[in-house]
């Protein structure tokens, strides 16, 4: 995720531990919970009556606006908040004008380093939750209510030529594994910079190298936050990798000051339980667990009478108790697999003509298209915590849902009437020599008949054929530009 690029410009703070501090001054404002709900909600343009005018192949483009769509939620606001205060309690203990900091970046730069004089002011916290709920949605909504880069160039009348990085957000790695990490971190300081080759500084011939190069990187750019998220890939990392990974994240947040949000499906807890220390770091600030909805719950309500009104059907089809009740059936109250099932089947009810958002489309649709899903469907509809606990197992990888969400059309045997109802049409007619005069200008050279061309191939001696037709070229330097003809 990249984030947008500004140049400074600072904000008097009524709070005495900002107040003078440029990297504080510099964030957008604190917001309230009223200016937060309008900056993190994302509803694209309503449904233009023009558009239900469309041929329906254009209207199916209309459909996929519903999957911008951003409805806030109260957890949303918590997760806001938590993440308004972490990132300015972590630059706290990092002023730029501080002597200690000074000499804290100097450390980090030498041969010799004393982490005992520099007094971490960051925290971290975690956020878990089923596959599908909105976790990365909600971080990424978090996160762009703030620039990714900020360039500072005079503070207070004085010098002060820095870039700040606001905020880093990766994904653990697949296989778990701290040189993968290294490697997705460079990257990204590299995207926000906007500098594409940045990561070839940074080849390493070992990990420990690797290593220390982030936390001078981090520190230098004065990074605000590290988002962590698919933390659940820890469970894939070899023995000891995991480990690891925790403790270099724990250091950071120790050793260099930069506050560590770490994001995964609810496996993630398990990570920690097995070392009561690094569980209570990671939970420092606190755990947002986003939970599936409830059928009665009002949020739930709310989401899906704002999706509903996004149809682009002829016909629009009103949300009754029945509608209602079959939505959550379908999707258990996963917010991406409503927004999935109402984006394929109002592709489905124009696609094949019926112009209206049907109960029984919406069945249709779940049991045909959404069939790979009803596994991890079932343990949350059991209510049983055990197979519960195997939902995001039971999910299908990530290509399977993508293959899920392709548009194929009308169903086979319909497409295959399609190509049978075009008939072969009679070769028109030459048009006459007039309308191929008009249509057709002269070309510079005259096109030879290839009735004269198959003629004199079919010669006993065609190549004395062709030179007496003056079809072969006597002068070999005829077209050289020195040539000069007496």
């Amino acid at each position: 995720m990249k984030g947008a690029q500004t140049f400074a410009n600072y904000v008097r703070q009524d709070i005495s531990e900002y107040a003078g501090n440029p990297l504080i001054e510099a964030l957008p404002p604190i917001l309230s919970e009223a200016a937060a709900v309008e900056l993190i909600s994302n509803f694209p343009q309503p449904v233009d009556p023009k558009e239900l005018t469309l041929e329906g192949a254009t209207r199916i483009h209309c459909i996929d606006r519903l999957r911008t769509v951003v409805q806030p939620f109260l957890l949303h606001l918590e997760l806001e908040a938590l993440f308004s205060l972490l990132i300015r309690r972590g630059y706290v203990g990092r002023n730029p004008m501080s002597p200690a900091t000074v000499r804290h970046l100097h450390s980090l730069s030498g041969a010799q380093r004393y982490h005992d004089a520099f007094k971490s002011t960051a925290e971290t916290f975690t956020v878990v939750g089923l596959s599908g709920i909105g976790k990365s949605t909600a971080l990424h909504a978090i996160l762009s209510l703030y620039p990714q880069t900020i360039r500072h160039e005079r503070y207070e009348g004085k010098q002060f030529v820095h870039t700040q990085i606001t905020w880093l957000k990766l994904d653990c790695p697949r296989d778990g594994s701290l040189a993968g990490f290294c490697q997705q971190f460079f990257y990204a300081v590299g995207d926000a910079l906007g500098d594409k080759d940045y990561h070839k500084r940074y080849r390493h011939r070992n990990i420990n190298d690797a290593l220390q190069q982030m936390e001078q990187v981090a520190s230098t750019f004065f990074i605000g936050a590290l988002l962590i998220d698919e933390l659940q890939n820890l469970h894939l990392a070899k023995t000891g990798g995991k480990e690891s990974m925790l403790n270099f994240f724990l250091h950071l947040v120790n050793n260099i000051g930069i506050p560590v949000v770490f994001s995964g499906t609810n496996s993630t807890i398990s990570l920690f339980s097995e070392a009561m220390r690094t569980a209570r770091r990671v939970c420092g600030a606190g755990t947002l667990e986003f939970k599936r909805f409830e059928k009665d719950d009002e949020e739930w309500r709310l989401l899906v009478e704002n999706l509903w009104s996004y149809q682009w059907c002829k016909q629009t089809a009103e949300l009754t108790d029945e509608i209602f009740d079959m939505l959550y059936e379908h999707t258990q109250g996963v917010t991406d697999f409503l927004v999935k099932l109402l984006v394929l089947s109002q592709r489905y009810a124009v696609q094949s003509g019926s112009e209206c958002l049907t109960a029984e489309i919406l069945v249709k649709v779940s049991n045909s298209k959404m069939q790979i899903l009803k596994p991890a469907l079932s343990a949350l509809r059991s209510r049983d915590p055990k197979r519960m606990r195997q939902f995001d197992d039971l999910l299908p990888i990530e290509d399977q849902l993508s293959e899920m969400m392709v548009f194929d059309g009308l169903a086979r045997e319909d497409r295959l009437a399609l190509l049978r109802s075009v008939v072969s049409r009679e070769k028109p007619a030459d048009p006459s020599p007039s309308i191929l005069a008009k249509d057709h200008p002269s070309p510079i050279a005259t096109a030879v008949e290839s009735s004269e061309a198959k003629a004199l191939s079919e010669h006993d001696a065609p190549l004395d054929a062709l030179r007496a037709a003056g079809w072969l070229n006597e002068d070999l330097f005829e077209f050289s530009p020195m040539y000069h003809k007496a």
